[in-house]
């Protein structure tokens, strides 16, 4: 994140001097010193939040399509294997330490979180790392970059020999990102996710009051009287007024929040958000725990 630089107004200080008399017969005038005329200087614009990068690699783009990868030999393996090694010994809450597959592999509880960790780890460690969605991307040139799978489909650490998958030559990452989304005027920083996965919400309480709370201020966008059957979600008839008001509900509860055309996205910090579907494709409110969805690290806005 950027460090702000506070701007200082200076002020114009007034001074006057006065001759007295002195000695007998007379007085001597008086001179004034002229006053100069106070500066009112414009405010300083406050400069708006920096955008946190998903990765910042000193080598630039990628130049390769991603169609030359053979199956060879690993470059990186033994930095992988450290960067991985390195979540676990400061992020034990990302495993079940009590679980693994053999060697270390341990069952992972936070997918996003623990690889965002291992391409922190390797950025580090002064190489170019990113993630195309199913593979860790690694390189320290661009001559070539190795891909690692180091996540199985059942959430085990994979490390060793089995983790790399192939050599693409030339680089074929970093590729240009997409544009920052709208931040709905949060005080952070933007930020774009790495990767996401299904975890443990940290806001559906707040999220469930919300609802609750908006129901009740705005009963105008609900039908009340409607209900998605089983359940205590009731209809929304006005739903560009129900999710703008959800956001705000949140943001007066002290989140950065906005609804992403799906999702209802929440955060109170850019290293994760977390993301609601609060809106049922019958157009009933979506609540409780099947309410969310995922974790995204870092933030996704």
């Amino acid at each position: 994140m950027s460090r702000w630089r506070l701007a200082a107004l200076g002020s114009a200080i007034v001074a006057s001097a006065l001759l007295s008399t002195c000695g007998g017969g007379g007085s001597s005038p008086v001179t004034n010193t002229p006053v100069p005329p106070t500066t009112t200087l414009a405010p300083v614009p406050t400069p708006a939040p920096t955008p946190m990068p998903i990765t910042f690699c000193a080598l630039g783009d990628g130049p390769g399509n991603g169609v030359g990868c053979p199956c060879e030999s690993p470059s990186f393996l033994s930095d992988v294997d450290k960067a991985i090694g390195q979540v676990i010994a400061e992020h034990p809450e990302y495993f079940d330490l009590d679980n693994q597959s053999g060697g270390g592999q341990y069952k992972v509880l936070s997918g996003g979180a623990y690889l965002v960790g291992v391409i922190t780890n390797l950025q580090a460690a002064g190489f170019c790392a990113g993630f195309d969605g199913e593979e860790i991307q690694l390189k320290n040139s661009n001559a070539f970059n190795d891909q690692y799978h180091v996540l199985t489909s059942d959430n085990y650490i994979r490390r060793g020999l089995g983790s790399y998958r192939a050599t693409c030559y030339p680089a074929s990452f970093p590729k240009p990102s997409r544009p920052f989304p709208d931040n709905n005027g949060c005080s952070l920083p933007a930020s774009l996710e790495i990767s996401c996965s299904r975890d443990r919400s940290s806001y559906l309480a707040d999220v469930d009051s919300a609802i609750t709370e908006l129901s009740q201020k705005h009963p105008e966008y609900f039908n009340l009287g409607d209900y998605s059957r089983g359940t205590d979600w009731f209809r929304v008839v006005s739903v560009d007024a129900y999710v703008k008001g959800m956001a705000d509900a949140l943001k007066s509860k002290g989140y950065c929040a906005r609804w992403d055309g799906e999702e209802l996205v929440a955060k109170k910090e850019n290293r994760f958000s977390d993301h609601y579907d609060i809106l049922t494709g019958e157009n009933y409110v979506r609540r409780g725990e099947g309410s969310y969805r995922a974790s995204c690290y870092p933030a996704a806005f």
